[in-house]
């Protein structure tokens, strides 16, 4: 078990960054692109997945929908992980947002990747 030491460091006045009602602002609306252009994307997976039918301009939207994605679940990741410096937790943890947004950047980025070079080099 973890146990930290006690009077390890000299106590210091913790200068923390306040969150300006701008950033709340673009975080919010990140948050709103993210997910309309995620449930884009799920909606036009799905559509291939029940009809077979894949169209050019289709096939365009879902990779600029899953591009989307990635950039912004990358964004609020890397806004979380400034709000939320590495000192002020336990053992580096990362928040349950700074987890799911970052996965989603991940998986999204990968599969766009394979995507879109598929998609723009198809005959």
């Amino acid at each position: 078990m973890y146990r930290p030491k006690q009077h390890e460091r000299p106590e210091q006045s913790v200068r923390r960054l306040e969150r300006s009602g701008r950033l709340d602002v673009v975080v919010l609306v990140l948050t709103v692109v993210f997910w309309v252009a995620a449930l884009i994307s799920a909606v036009l997976i799905a559509w291939y997945a029940f009809t077979g039918i894949v169209g050019t301009a289709s096939s365009w939207a879902t990779g600029v929908s899953l591009l989307v994605v990635a950039v912004t679940s990358g964004a609020i990741t890397w806004i979380e992980l400034r709000n939320n410096p590495l000192d002020d937790t336990e053992r580096g943890e990362w928040t349950n947002k700074m987890l799911f947004y970052g996965l989603a950047c991940v998986m999204s980025f990968i599969v766009a990747c394979l995507y879109l070079p598929a998609l723009y080099f198809a005959p």
